[in-house]
């Protein structure tokens, strides 16, 4: 298998992944949209064992909530604040934000988890139109 890598926005922190992800979750949960600015997380999950930084490890800043929903980590770049792999709570396999993906998973998003939490706003992006750049209000 050719290695699955990643990297944050300005490209100071990258990984590399060995493994094929165990599933991909769209997390409508309070957490989830607060760490990552979005109506809802997209995260994969890939074994304990399979994850190796390749570069910037050291720029990596970990945040624990201890407020809202006490333990949930939220992993990010120093320098870009790009969110970056993070160890799950049980500490038995990674969970790796998709937007930092630089390769294809090979996986599509299986299921909406915490979907009583999800915002009252939200509308799948295949019922919204789609332009090929941006557009302006």
């Amino acid at each position: 298998m050719k290695p699955i890598t990643g990297s944050c926005l300005c490209g100071s922190v990258a990984f590399e992944i060995s493994a094929a992800p165990l599933m991909f979750l769209y997390c409508h949960c309070r957490s989830c949209q607060k760490s990552s600015g979005t109506a809802h997380a997209a995260n994969l999950a890939f074994p304990k064992d399979s994850m190796k930084w390749t570069q910037g490890e050291d720029l990596i800043q970990v945040f624990i909530d201890s407020k809202d929903n006490p333990g949930h980590p939220r992993s990010f770049c120093r320098n870009c604040g790009s969110p970056v792999p993070k160890r799950s709570r049980n500490q038995q396999f990674w969970v790796v934000p998709s937007g930092s993906l630089d390769s294809d998973p090979g996986m599509k998003p299986q299921a909406n988890i915490y979907w009583a939490e999800h915002v009252p706003w939200y509308v799948p992006s295949d019922e919204i139109p789609k332009n090929e750049g941006a557009i302006t209000p």
